[in-house]
């Protein structure tokens, strides 16, 4: 009887777990499209509230006119290691031969595609008989914000290290691609009070009208200051934004990702600066 009572004991508790099992992965489907929907928004919003957006602007706003004021207000450019201009269609093209669905593709917006697109590119590397390091083009996406049809900002993604972990956020650039517009991070686990208050919006203000480029037109970046920038760095204020007290290592780490960052991107911007204007092209033409 004992023995009995063991096994219907043992059993049940099988059998709630796979029924627990299978609502979980019911659930879990369920939920997906809701999930990559907010996932979505978050980034959308982060995009905006760099180029200017404020919360109360954003507020209330639904989801479907926070992705409508996106898709018109930014134009998305993907550019290669070489600096040379990508279309999305290539990597929906590579994807497509890993199975992907054509219709899944293109519901994605392009920054959800290539973020899709690099995390296969393991795999698309060995089905092509080549190395990853061979393979990897180092595709990376360009937001040009244009509220009134002309470029007003260039913002890019930017990560790296901080003290504890990633952390995560984009900067704005103004058309000399030289004076930052604004930044923002919104994604780290920095210490609350201490490295945390560097991705405050308070701090991030300070870094606007900042300059990447020093008088000889070479990029050195800008930089957080052990302490205050003016006491420390006052002949090159303009590279320089205020240190936190006790949060020097995040600031390290912030000032080495972000030169990397813009490094990774400055042929793009070199190429970009030479350009003519508008008002140059029309008067040559004239």
């Amino acid at each position: 009887m004992r023995k009995q009572s063991n096994l219907y004991i043992f059993g049940f508790a099988i059998a709630v777990c796979l029924f627990a099992s299978v609502v979980l992965a019911v659930a879990s489907t369920a939920l997906k499209p809701a999930q990559t929907q907010q996932v979505r928004l978050d980034i959308i919003h982060n995009i905006l509230s760099v180029a200017g957006y404020t919360e109360d602007q954003l507020k209330g706003k639904k989801p479907a006119e926070i992705i409508d004021l996106y898709e018109k207000k930014f134009e998305v450019h993907l550019i290669d290691k070489n600096n040379e201009p990508v279309e999305r269609s290539e990597m929906e093209q590579e994807l497509l031969g890993l199975g992907y669905k054509e219709a899944e593709l293109t519901e994605k917006k392009t920054f959800e595609l290539l973020e899709v697109y690099n995390s296969k590119i393991g795999l698309l590397a060995k089905k092509a008989g080549k190395s990853r390091e061979a393979y990897d083009r180092g595709i990376k996406v360009v937001y040009l914000y244009k509220p009134e049809g002309e470029i007003k900002y260039y913002i890019i993604p930017i990560e790296g290290n901080g003290l504890w972990g990633m952390m995560y956020g984009y900067i704005a650039l103004e058309t000399d691609l030289n004076t930052v517009a604004g930044i923002r991070f919104y994604k780290h686990i920095e210490t609350p009070g201490l490295g945390a208050e560097l991705a405050k919006h308070d701090h991030n203000k300070k870094w606007i009208g900042k300059k990447i480029l020093d008088e000889d037109g070479k990029l050195v970046s800008v930089m957080v200051a052990k302490g205050s920038a003016e006491q420390t760095h006052p002949q090159e204020i303009e590279h320089y934004v205020d240190g936190i007290s006790g949060a020097t290592l995040t600031g390290k780490g912030i000032n080495q990702f972000l030169k990397e960052d813009l490094e990774t991107y400055e042929p793009y911007f070199k190429t970009r600066r030479n350009e003519p204007t508008a008002n140059e092209s029309a008067g040559e033409e004239q």
